[in-house]
């Protein structure tokens, strides 16, 4: 259990104390806008809530925030603890929480703990949601920055939408949730959510992803699934489609089903990659499974934040989470009031649902950090969530399997609804990312044949020659994630030694060469 602690601090709070800052603060704002305020005044903001955040200063800071906005001293030392801000319905027992650690400030949404291994244990046997609050400051925009811009969608026939949407299958999807209610549980620490990551890897394979790694984030969890399909025409543009493949219950141990929670959403970015499978995209896509979202958006965290430091330009995320219980009308999709720009995105979402679906969703919004979504938005990008509004009595509990059409005490009970939403995620991400059959991207035009690059070996170990008919004004090497791994410089011919910009050996894999506007793909074997 020590050892477990040890990676959790190292998970929450991976990021170098800056100096003398010693104090976790609750600063009570009246705007969006006070967050820059905060931080000009020498705080990293840690989380946003309605009216208040959580930051991290040092005494002459504190005084700074005490002369502008009401402000709380929480704890010191916050860099070598544990915090967790615990969600609950209303009319639960909030004295409950005291067992699992310290409680620090709370408001009409929840509780702020400060807790430990064992708590977090404890909490996940509850039908509560955690967020987890790490030490990576938020990302807050500069005063009169230039606001995040909306994608726009891509100029998609609507026949191949229908084409795309003709495909999705209610027993596809059904399928898809009962092999993942066999891993018996999915809790993040055990073996089975290990492999369960490896058969969702397998089936991003099998469904054509250029590229697919599991992502690890903290020793003794099981890390995310990655699933990349590269894009043809603007592969550094990135849209996600997103869901948490872990769960839990009051037994997460042993058995943990989680059929609405979440492999409601999983089947959802599985059948998404399956349908589109002998589809090209303009723009890159990233279909993940997110890992440890129970603990409180561990994985994805992780992830966005690790995005976010490389400057990745995530245009837009769609995330899915209990979406295969209630009524006909029991969906909503989330955005934010502090990203106003959300609401567009939501929009686009509906719009695609009432032109191809008979889903009958609406949007809402809520700002908090209730599941990995949040991740996005807080470290500065765009993203949407497909929820439930009607929440499942069996929520974190053995019973969340599928039952009956409309029964009420299981996980899944509405199929049907399900699939639609899963036909509205297919159309809008189709739009947003530009779909276009199989190899007409990679057509020269008639009149004016591109120039050719050549690289040797194309399948092969470095080094790597690199050449290009035409003039080259910089020659860089891109990971089939569209991350840049090393830049060569001007002119060609070239030759890449198969070191990224840190001397490190890059790892086997799909590589691209851009020059000139061009790109070509190449392997990288041991």
């Amino acid at each position: 259990m020590m050892r477990l602690f040890a990676s959790l601090l190292a998970l929450s709070f991976g990021i170098a104390a800056a100096a003398g800052i010693d104090l976790l603060v609750r600063v009570n704002r009246s705007s969006g806008d006070d967050l820059a305020a905060v931080v000009a005044a020498g705080a990293d903001v840690l989380a946003r809530f309605d009216g208040w955040c959580i930051a991290r200063t040092d005494q002459p800071g504190l005084a700074r925030l005490e002369d502008r906005f009401g402000c709380t001293v929480l704890d010191q030392d916050p860099g070598q603890k544990h915090y967790v801000f615990v969600f609950v319905e209303p009319g639960f027992d909030r004295t409950r929480l005291s067992q699992f650690g310290s409680v620090l400030t709370e408001d009409p949404e929840g509780v702020l703990l400060r807790t430990t291994a064992d708590g977090i244990l404890g909490l996940n046997r509850l039908p509560v949601e955690l967020y987890a609050v790490s030490m990576r400051p938020m990302y807050v925009p500069k005063p009169r920055a230039a606001a995040v811009p909306v994608p726009k969608a891509e100029p998609v026939p609507d026949s191949l939408i229908w084409t795309l949407v003709n495909r999705v299958n209610q027993d596809s999807l059904e399928a898809h949730l009962r092999r993942m209610i066999a891993f018996q549980t999915r809790y993040a620490p055990t073996e089975s959510c290990y492999k369960a990551v490896g058969w969702m890897l397998d089936k991003f394979a099998a469904y054509g992803c250029d590229s697919t790694y599991p992502d690890g984030f903290i020793s003794g969890y099981a890390p995310n699934a990655i699933g990349i399909r590269f894009g043809k025409v603007h592969p550094q543009r990135i849209f996600a489609i997103t869901a948490h493949i872990d769960d839990t219950s009051e037994d997460p141990f042993n058995h943990a089903p989680g059929s609405d929670d979440n492999a409601s959403g999983c089947g959802l970015v599985l059948e998404a990659a399956r349908v589109c499978a002998d589809m090209d995209f303009a723009s890159t896509v990233w279909f993940i499974g997110f890992s440890a979202e129970e603990q409180g958006l561990w994985g994805s965290d992780s992830f966005v934040y690790s995005c976010r430091e490389r400057g990745d330009s995530i245009l837009a995320a769609f995330h899915s989470d209990m979406i295969s219980y209630g009524r006909d009308d029991s969906l909503t999709v989330v955005h934010s009031s502090w990203l106003p720009q959300t609401e567009s995105l939501a929009r686009f979402f509906l719009a695609q649902a009432d032109t191809f679906t008979s889903l009958q969703a609406k949007d809402t919004i809520i700002d908090v950090s209730q599941s990995d979504h949040y991740s996005f938005w807080k470290y500065g990008y765009l993203a949407i969530r497909g929820r439930y509004h009607d929440k499942t009595p069996m929520y974190h509990t053995t019973g969340d399997t599928i039952g009956p059409f409309h029964y009420t005490n299981c996980g899944t009970n509405n199929l049907p609804m399900y699939t639609e939403m899963v036909k509205a995620a297919v159309a809008t991400i189709a739009k947003w990312a530009g779909a276009m059959p199989a190899g007409v991207a990679e057509e020269p035009p008639a009149a004016r044949p591109a120039p050719a690059v050549s690289i040797v070996p194309s399948v092969g170990r470095a080094p790597v020659r690199i050449s290009l008919s035409a003039a080259a004004p910089a020659v860089s090497v891109y990971n089939a994630a569209g991350r840049l791994v090393r830049s060569l410089g001007e002119g060609l011919p070239q030759t890449w030694d198969g070191r990224d910009s840190n001397g490190a050996a890059a790892s086997p894999g799909v590589y691209y060469v851009r020059s000139n506007g061009l790109s070509a793909r190449f392997v990288l074997v041991e």
